[in-house]
């Protein structure tokens, strides 16, 4: 699989080999390396190669890359918190380390654990069901003007989410009538939605999913969104 979606990529181009194609951070890695060039490559397709491959790779996890450059791919890896690692470099392969820290990208591994994931689609068909779910776009105000809503779902900015849905806080959004009532969480790009549906479920909502790819996806599919609708929130 290549690393990145820069249309036409020759085979020479780097590849993650461990990375699964969807890239939704269901496989975990010890270690990991880059098949090909990093070097030969665009700047932009560096960054997307290494990106990849960090989403995958465990804490205190080794990364290989094919020797090339060595200040310029240590200065790019560096962008992504990886070390690099003299003891286990080689002259044909260099290798950075993953710290031991908790990353942003095992906060999404932990999260999504614990939550449905729905692609657009799957999405839609409940959306029809005699039993839909609930839609919460937790987006800005400026994103969903841009883009439209997803039609019936209503707004709670991620800022607010869980007072917003907690009973606890005594301000419960009147479409969320209770914890077993199923709740999908929909953001840009399906990568916040999922910390926040996981949040959800910690809170005690028993039926919680978000969208994959966020509303991005849903729109590449070329479902509809109709003009977003303030009449309840407006933060």
């Amino acid at each position: 699989m290549h690393a990145g979606d820069h249309g036409d990529v020759d085979d020479s181009s780097p590849s993650v080999v461990v990375a699964d194609s969807t890239l939704e951070l269901q496989r975990r890695f010890d270690v990991a390396w880059i098949d090909g060039s990093v070097n030969a490559v665009p700047s932009e397709m560096q960054r997307a190669a290494v990106h990849q491959a960090v989403q995958h790779l465990a804490p205190g996890g080794w990364l290989g890359v094919a020797a090339g450059d060595a200040q310029q791919l240590a200065e790019l890896f560096d962008e992504f918190d990886l070390i690099f690692d003299t003891s286990m470099s080689t002259e044909s392969m260099l290798v950075f380390r993953r710290p031991e820290r908790t990353t942003v990208h095992d906060l999404l591994f932990e999260a999504r654990t614990t939550i449905r994931r729905l692609d657009a689609e799957t999405l839609q068909r409940s959306l029809r069901s005699a039993d839909p779910p609930v839609v919460v776009d937790t987006r800005t105000h400026v994103d969903r003007a841009r883009t439209g809503v997803i039609a019936g779902s209503i707004h709670v900015p991620r800022t607010v989410l869980e007072w917003h849905l907690d009973p606890a806080n005594g301000r419960r959004h009147p479409a969320v009538t209770s914890f077993d009532r199923a709740v999908v969480v929909v953001c840009n790009g399906g990568y916040s939605s999922s910390l926040a549906a996981a949040n959800l479920g910690r809170l005690g909502f028993t039926d919680v999913a978000d969208l994959i790819g966020g509303v991005h996806s849903w729109c590449a599919e070329g479902f509809p969104t109709v003009e977003p609708d303030h009449s309840y929130l407006d933060l």
